[in-house]
């Protein structure tokens, strides 16, 4: 119904509330999930970042018009749990202890390589290890309920970074592959160079000598200007979440004004009650999620697209140019 956009405003009501209670369902398994990850992430390195959230309703709904022959029950990524490595090395000694857990309940179903090959990077530039788990430990009535992990090292979560921290501020959907041609250009090259860094598969599209990459990047810094875009919106974000009382909280980015509210909160019970508040908005300058994680303080490290927190990426670009 949501994705044709068909039946009476009473009818699309109720069906927005039936998605919204099926995504927060996938809150236990999640959690569930993120328990095991984090326990095996800190013994490969005690400084991973390991983070959880719950896809965003506008997120969903946005997507259910793009496919409107979806199913919401076999989308992925409606919990979403995230581990960030300083290496390569770290990120493939994770996954192959994972994959291989004897006594999970919680089984890894697929893994998506997007560093070598099966399928290897997208055309995009996108960079990363995905591993697809189904829920089926003691709570019966969760079991099948899928929650995606992604798996990446800090540069290429810095690429992943800088694509929302554009889409974010600008309104632009480049993570799907629209917009301006000459960024998107960009961001592809930027994937293949830092893929070189790291010893891994180049961006199909991308395969020149590092020379020839950055020659072409610089061309297309000089016309689009996306270093002094970031840059800019850097600068409109101030310091936000330094206590580490609480470990629920929502942020509301509002895109026009470049307006950031970090609220934390006592309950899980509000943090959700203050998230469904927001959506009911249905505001398309408005960008709310709702956090739970270990220490907020590792909150920047975590997200920090919506701190517009992108020096590593610039740093690198700026090495290349």
């Amino acid at each position: 119904m949501i994705g044709k956009g068909t039946g009476t405003p009473e009818e699309i009501r109720e069906a927005r509330e039936v998605l919204s209670n099926y995504r927060l369902a996938h809150a236990f398994p999640l959690n569930a999930v993120t328990v095991t990850v984090r326990q095996r992430a800190l013994d490969v390195n005690p400084n991973a970042v390991v983070a959880e959230r719950r896809r965003r309703l506008p997120t969903i709904l946005d997507k259910l018009k793009r496919h409107p022959t979806m199913s919401v029950t076999t989308m992925q990524d409606l919990g979403g749990c995230r581990v960030v490595f300083d290496t390569v090395t770290e990120v493939d000694e994770l996954v192959s202890v994972l994959r291989d857990l004897p006594r999970s309940k919680n089984r890894v179903k697929k893994v998506y390589d997007y560093l070598r090959d099966d399928p290897g990077p997208r055309d995009s530039g996108y960079r990363g290890v995905h591993l697809l788990y189904e829920y089926g430990a003691s709570k019966k009535e969760y079991h099948g309920l899928r929650i995606e992990l992604q798996v990446r090292t800090l540069l290429q979560h810095a690429w992943a970074t800088a694509v929302e921290t554009m889409d974010l501020f600008s309104g632009s959907e480049l993570k799907y592959g629209k917009g301006d041609t000459d960024v998107l250009r960009f961001f592809v090259l930027v994937g293949s160079l830092m893929a070189y860094e790291e010893d891994t598969t180049p961006v199909p599209g991308a395969q020149g000598t590092r020379e020839e990459l950055a020659a072409e990047l610089s061309r297309l810094e000089a016309n689009v200007g996306v270093l002094e875009r970031l840059r800019g919106y850097a600068a409109i974000v101030g310091e936000h979440a330094k206590t580490d009382r609480r470990n629920t909280l929502t942020l509301e980015l509002w895109r026009t004004e470049g307006k950031l509210t970090v609220t934390v909160h006592e309950t899980l019970a509000a943090a959700e009650a203050r998230i469904t508040e927001l959506e009911a908005l249905d505001n398309k300058d408005l960008d709310a999620v709702l956090i739970n994680i270990a220490r907020i303080s590792q909150l920047r490290d975590a997200y920090p697209n919506y701190f517009a927190d992108t020096g590593r990426f610039t740093e690198f670009v700026a090495a290349c140019l």
